[in-house]
């Protein structure tokens, strides 16, 4: 491996940044910078941004006054603002600002921060101002479904494994017996470590407020071909780099994480020794550097040639690259020229589509850009093609992408117009295969402006567990039984290992099997006629129904939502509730832990107490460990 040649960038990379020199500003902008510096004293009290819709909106206006000056002053105040916040550390929050600043500089000048973008932004990033109705649009497709759907290919019996993994979050810098509470967001490096004064060493195969070490990974591609040794082909959903969002820069340094990634991904997977089948990947939203930004093709880039790395055609480039051999030679252009997403075929009758998802990302700012696209860089639009292109050919489908549509960080436009997709092609659509959340879990879609009930179920979303342990979960991966006929899944089987007991491990990580959905789930509230029977929507949903009534089904869901890590919290009442509710949305306007624009009947005054999302863990985390503690 060439990691170490990674950790001499980072050096570079200090040194670039010492040699940046102060920026002098006018007495009228330094009379400018302290009304702001003040305006924004009561704003930035983090509850008061969070509970007060109007704070946020104001806080958009003053950065926005901001951006139309120039960068070096926008940063200077963010940085001097940024220094009044507690539990952030600063060398954190002075990466994260000059990363995403030049981006924000360009976006915010744009939007209308009194009407819907400014709520929009306050509502997806904060929850502090009720999220905007969905932005009516019934989508265009090239023919109607069908009245007379083709008869459906008949099972033979037979199965075959494909393996899931997601969120990889690799970090070359973690060294065992370094510090695992810190002050920055994750933890286990030299650089983060006083050692005379360790509160926890931070152990060879991994902590619970740490990224994934190499001897982690090594340990999980080596036991997989003993454990499944079968593997049809694997699927990768995205999120290889560490949860750095502080320090991406220079581009180099990313895209070398992942280009080394991809080489021992390819050792593993090439190798008639080792698992010996193909690997198609999906982009994540931490792929891209500055994190989560990926532009529009009319997007307004800056045009100072030093800014050009934020097209980020060095990502597509690089990823098409890292993914030849496992791509066909017709297929591997598509990266570059699609933004990410392409298309490819691992078995005759099975289609697989690979969606850069990152355009639905709410941290992804130049989304914002009004005016706000209905169909970001027309992904939606090529997502119809193949899939009536699949329909034409008499195809099964698979979607495979980062961010599921009904996740909490996905806009609600663009999860409402991607379900009318899937409503329109869901007898083509045999499964769908998403990461980001770090959480095993798995996710209903319905018939478009259909009820929430089993007949009308149409589509499964599996959301793979993370191999990162970040933050307070076991690591994991799946594996899926898939009927060699339909392409339909009839079993998801989680691995994990308990992370836990590292200190007691002799050989290494005790990788077992943690649960078969099938043998957990199987009731008579959810009943699977036969042994060849599919994982179906409408079983899923009955299996929700079955969580309400049973204490003992849901729990065992929750409890594996974390790969069975010890500290797995105790989720009843309205976490219950809510929990089954954000399993049945599809769609992310669907779920329970945000505020509509139009209530649903609740009591408005008691309903912030009521509906809280937890803090997700793939997103813009700057909060130090020591700090959550």
């Amino acid at each position: 491996m060439k990691y170490s040649f990674i950790l001499g960038l980072l050096s570079i990379a200090s040194l670039a940044l010492a040699r940046e020199q102060q920026t002098s500003f006018s007495q009228p902008e330094i009379q400018l910078q302290n009304e702001l510096n003040q305006l924004t004293d009561d704003l930035l009290e983090v509850e008061s941004i969070k509970s007060s819709c109007s704070s946020c909106i104001s806080l958009l206006h003053v950065v926005k006054k901001m951006s139309y000056m120039s960068e070096a002053f926008l940063i200077n105040t963010l940085m001097k603002v940024c220094k009044k916040i507690d539990k952030v550390d600063q060398e954190v929050c002075e990466g994260v600002i000059r990363e995403q600043a030049p981006i924000i500089r360009k976006v915010l000048p744009s939007m209308t921060i009194s009407g819907r973008d400014g709520h929009l932004m306050c509502a997806a990033i904060l929850n502090s101002c009720p999220y905007p109705e969905v932005d009516h649009w019934n989508v265009p497709f090239p023919k109607p479904k069908p009245r007379n759907l083709p008869e459906a290919t008949k099972s033979k019996g037979q199965t075959m494994t494909v393996l899931q993994l997601s969120d990889w979050h690799i970090d070359p810098e973690y060294i065992a017996g370094s510090e695992a509470i810190c002050d920055k967001p994750f933890c286990c490096r030299p650089a983060y470590t006083d050692y005379t004064n360790i509160t926890k060493s931070a152990s060879v195969w991994g902590e619970y407020s740490c990224d994934t070490p190499l001897t982690l990974i090594q340990s999980l591609l080596e036991y997989i071909p003993n454990a499944e040794p079968d593997i049809a082909f694997g699927i990768m959903t995205g999120d290889v780099p560490p949860h750095e969002v502080w320090a991406t820069l220079p581009i180099l340094k990313t895209q070398l994480i992942q280009d080394e990634t991809y080489e021992l991904l390819h050792n593993h997977f090439d190798s008639p020794n080792l698992l010996n089948s193909m690997l198609y990947p999906a982009v994540g939203n931490h792929e891209a550097a500055p994190t989560n930004n990926f532009p529009l093709k009319t997007s307004n880039i800056p045009i100072e040639i030093e800014k050009d790395y934020l097209d980020m055609k060095w990502l597509y480039k690089s990823l098409a690259h890292s993914w030849r051999g496992w791509l066909s030679l017709k297929t591997n252009p598509q990266v570059e020229e699609n933004t990410g997403s392409y298309t490819a075929r691992p078995r005759k009758g099975l289609k697989l589509i690979s969606l850069n998802t990152n355009f639905c990302y709410i941290l992804n700012w130049w989304l914002y850009e009004h005016p706000i696209q209905k169909d970001p860089n027309g992904v939606l639009s090529w997502l119809i093609e193949e899939l009536q292109d699949a329909e034409d050919r008499l195809e099964r489908v698979w979607i495979i992408g980062h961010i599921a549509p009904g996740d909490s960080t996905c806009f609600h436009d663009y999860a409402n117009y991607y379900n009318q997709i899937v409503d329109r092609y869901s007898h083509v659509i045999a499964a769908q295969f998403f990461g980001h959340t770090h959480k095993d879990e798995m996710t209903i879609f319905y018939g478009h402006n259909k009820n929430q009930t089993a007949d009308e179920a149409i589509s499964v979303g599996y959301i793979a567990p993370s191999i990162t342990p970040f933050q307070n979960l076991n690591p994991g991966f799946r594996v899926y039984k898939i009927d060699t006929e339909t392409f339909e899944v009839v079993d998801s089987i989680t691995y994990t290992a308990d992370l836990d007991q590292s200190d007691t491990w002799e050989n290494g990580p005790n990788w077992h099997i943690e649960y078969s959905a099938r043998e957990t789930y199987n009731s008579s509230l959810a009943v699977l006629s036969s042994p060849t029977s599919p994982l179906s929507a409408a079983w899923w949903h009955n299996v929700t129904v079955d969580m309400e009534n049973d204490e003992e089904t849901f729990n065992n869901y929750h409890l594996f939502t974390t790969k069975s890590a010890p500290m797995t919290k105790e989720c009843i009442g309205e976490c219950k509730k809510n929990a089954i509710c954000n399993i049945r949305a599809g769609k992310s306007e669907q779920r329970c832990d945000y505020d509509p624009d139009v209530f649903r009947g609740e009591d408005i005054s008691t309903r912030r107490k009521t509906y809280q999302s937890d803090t997700h863990l793939c997103a813009l985390n700057v909060v130090g460990i020591r700090a959550q503690q």
